[in-house]
């Protein structure tokens, strides 16, 4: 496949955080980074002029079952589905066997977490953690002893912002815990990236993320609730799929965070990227591109 150089736009990756440019070949970021270096690295590249547009890795859905993927496309979301829960008792069974482990909130996390803190005594610890542990949906209270024993398993969060109440959870400390957090962008057969990613952010009391950490949950982290575990799968890192959105946005601004809780810093020097203003009308969807092909065109 023809290498694609696409200048122009302001792209959110890893290795820059003032990334104006983005190559891709064969299906994977090759580079991203200023304007001007890319036509010398890439000479014989399909050009793409970004107008610009903000590009940023596709939104995942992992709950796409029933889901109309045309129009979840058209909305920037691509499908990584996660297979359907399964009851606390079959967990052993299936961390013998290698298979996933998806479990719903309802069988409680303490419940959830001694069972695996047993496996993992019982199996080994890497054997619970390669079958990358799926908690679905929200749960208020949990401990900081649940917290760090579903941590110690690779356990993720798979939360439904849309379908659930997050009044009561305070998602800084789940994330601060080192459980992995992912979200589903669907409510009802719809998907809502934005207004998901609003429901992430303004949990009261500022036990909301910021909204760096919602992108990360509804890209990389419901990437790894599907299975990745290579750590660039919903990035936009050089070796990774080049599976991305363009969107036509406003101003990016890097947030400020609420004072009790000093996630963010408005010094650009702080390396924090800028993101879109959630406070606005939702970014228009320009492109999305999809293993390094076109899916829905630039309009």
């Amino acid at each position: 496949m023809t290498a694609l150089l696409a200048t122009g736009g302001r792209v959110l990756t890893p290795s820059s955080r003032d990334a104006t440019a983005l190559a891709h070949e064969n299906g994977l970021v090759v580079w991203a980074g200023s304007d001007a270096p890319g036509p010398a690295l890439f000479p014989d590249a399909e050009r793409v002029d970004l107008d610009g547009d903000w590009v940023a890795p596709a939104f995942v859905e992992c709950l796409s079952t029933g889901l109309d993927l045309d129009a979840a496309a058209g909305d920037g979301v691509v499908a990584d589905p996660v297979p359907g829960s399964h009851p606390l008792d079959a967990v052993g069974d299936r961390i013998r066997r290698g298979e996933r482990v998806v479990l719903d909130a309802h069988e409680g996390p303490a419940r959830i977490a001694d069972e695996l803190t047993r496996l993992a005594g019982e199996l080994g610890g890497p054997a619970v953690a390669r079958c990358t542990p799926v908690i679905v949906g929200s749960s208020a209270q949990i401990d900081d002893g649940t917290l760090a024993a579903l941590a110690a398993v690779g356990t993720v969060l798979l939360l439904r912002p849309l379908v659930d109440d997050l009044a009561g959870c305070d998602l800084v400390r789940i994330a601060g815990s080192g459980v992995a957090l992912a979200a589903s962008t669907r409510v009802d057969d719809a998907v809502r990236p934005w207004d998901t990613l609003r429901a992430l952010t303004s949990v009261p009391d500022g036990r909301g993320l910021s909204p760096r950490a919602a992108f990360t949950a509804l890209t990389r982290g419901a990437r790894r609730a599907a299975g990745a575990r290579d750590g660039t799968a919903g990035t936009l890192t050089p070796g990774a799929s080049a599976t991305y959105a363009r969107w036509r946005t406003g101003e990016l601004a890097v947030v400020a965070a609420d004072d009790a809780v000093q996630r963010w810093s408005t010094d650009p020097r702080s390396g924090v990227p800028p993101m879109p203003d959630l406070s606005g009308p939702d970014p228009v969807l320009r492109g999305l591109v999809v293993d390094g092909r076109s899916t829905v065109h630039t309009r």
